[in-house]
């Protein structure tokens, strides 16, 4: 179910009343962890959201979720830096088995923090489950297409082309007009045909997008419309030149935007007109062909101006995933680590100067390497800057040992701190490699991630300010 286990397809939704959805977690091992449970804050922007957590004692091997939705769902659990994403409905049980799985194979990689698949199966799935007929529909369908590729894509058998089609509308046969998995298939098929070159953008654009509703939580329908009107301003629309999208982007001129946009057809509709606008300014973004301070702007405009509540959600949670990805204006959340003594503390006690946070692994060479570093400059930088080593091994004895009882280590003078499992804190900063350094303004904010190593000159700046005062 390749689609479903992407972290971008996250959330779909109905119409349903809320009703709850149970899930019951078994597995010899799962003792001892954290398990968390998301659903996609904005199936557009790409964020999730923390709905659950629950932190299991030593003895424990199962343990149960109820979560309240109104509508048909993408749920992920995650344990360390495991994952495993299905699909739910409103009233509805699940019964999930971990197999036998050794989490501390997370810790052995310590140069990149990979997420893993969790080995999930759901052993109470009927026939007629979502879950069954989505990945029974993508399996068939990708399985076709890597058989006739060359048919399809080279020498256009006209043969293959209606198998393929036939293929398609054979889901639909026995399924309700207007259900969820009918308008699955309705806008996968679409985005294959167009993929497949069988139909055009234009043409697909009309037939599925014009005049039709928007399905906020159908991961089908949405997967399509990110197809279709992907790069928008710069590779699908005649109305507007570059020129113009600028000069609306400097001077923050929402409504001759949304006039402009207003010129192709299948945009009449407002509604659709202004979501295709928050895409277009997404992957504006990503392109970088335009200022994106002014791009953030627009869509702080869009929210502000709108007059449909999903929108203005979306255009939020868009400003988050951008600022997020390119790791600069992003104001950090408060999060708690512990101390060498088990103490709590907050990031934001560090905030009276501009933070250097640097997440490590002790058992690292390259993270030993770094800590040398920063010790070799700290009483040079100390004025300028404090300075956070978050250590990332799975024990704080291994932390206290290090620093209380080698000679090495006993020589650091700045702060460290225990990351304590707390993968939302690694995730948020999305720390990839070990060491990872970070700056963070003292109002709280990101300024550079990654930071320059400081083996790179990344800790120079704050010594040179020292020596310039002298």
């Amino acid at each position: 179910m390749k689609k479903i286990i992407l972290a971008i397809f996250l959330l779909a939704a109905g119409v349903l009343s809320a009703q709850n959805v149970s899930i019951d977690i078994s597995g010899a091992n799962i003792g001892g962890k954290q398990i968390r449970l998301f659903l996609a804050d904005d199936y557009l922007s790409g964020l999730d959201k923390q709905v659950s957590a629950k932190t299991l004692s030593q003895e424990d091997t199962s343990c149960n979720f109820g979560l309240l939705t109104d509508g048909v769902s993408i749920i992920t659990i995650k344990i360390d830096a495991f994952e495993y994403s299905f699909v739910s409905q409103p009233g509805k049980i699940y019964s999930l088995a971990i197999d036998s799985i050794n989490f501390a194979v997370a810790d052995s990689v310590n140069v990149l923090m990979y997420k893993q698949t969790l080995p999930v199966k759901i052993t109470n799935l009927a026939p007629d489950d979502l879950n069954t007929k989505i990945e029974r529909f993508d399996v068939a369908t990708e399985d076709f297409v890597s058989r006739n590729a060359r048919n399809l894509l080279v020498t256009r058998d006209s043969t293959v082309t209606d198998s393929l089609v036939a293929l398609l509308n054979s889901f639909l046969a026995d399924e309700p007009q207007g259900s969820y998995f009918a308008e699955y298939v309705k806008y996968e098929s679409g985005k294959i045909k167009h993929v497949l070159r069988l139909e055009s953008r234009k043409a697909l654009r009309e037939a599925l997008f014009g005049d039709k509703p928007i399905q906020y939580y159908n991961m089908g329908y949405m997967d399509c419309f990110n197809h279709i009107f992907s790069h928008y301003f710069s590779q699908g629309n005649k109305y507007l030149s570059q020129d113009e999208l600028e000069f609306w982007l400097t001077t923050n001129n929402y409504d001759d935007l949304m006039d402009a946009l207003g010129k192709d057809k299948v945009l009449k509709n407002e509604v659709l007109r202004e979501f295709v606008l928050i895409k277009g300014m997404k992957d504006a973004y990503l392109e970088g062909d335009f200022d994106r301070a002014d791009i953030i702007k627009m869509l702080e405009k869009i929210a502000s101006r709108t007059k449909f509540e999903q929108h203005r959600k979306t255009a939020l949670a868009t400003i988050e995933y951008l600022l997020g990805i390119s790791h600069s204006g992003l104001a950090i959340k408060d999060f708690e680590t512990i101390d060498i003594n088990g103490e709590k503390q907050n990031l934001a006690q560090f905030l009276s100067k501009p933070l250097v946070i640097n997440f490590v692994k002790l058992n690292d060479i390259s993270s030993k390497r770094e800590l040398e570093v920063v010790n070799y400059m700290y009483e040079n930088i100390k004025d300028n800057c404090n300075v956070l080593s978050v250590c990332c091994d799975r024990s704080l004895d291994a932390m206290y040992n290090f620093l209380r009882n080698t000679k090495v280590g006993n020589k650091y003078k700045w702060n460290f701190a225990f990351f304590n499992s707390n993968y939302d804190l690694l995730e948020f900063f999305q720390v990839r490699t070990f060491p990872a350094f970070i700056l963070v303004s003292p109002e709280g904010k990101i300024e550079e991630n990654p930071m320059r190593n400081p083996s790179e000159g990344g800790l120079s700046r704050f010594a040179n300010q020292k020596q310039e005062k002298q």
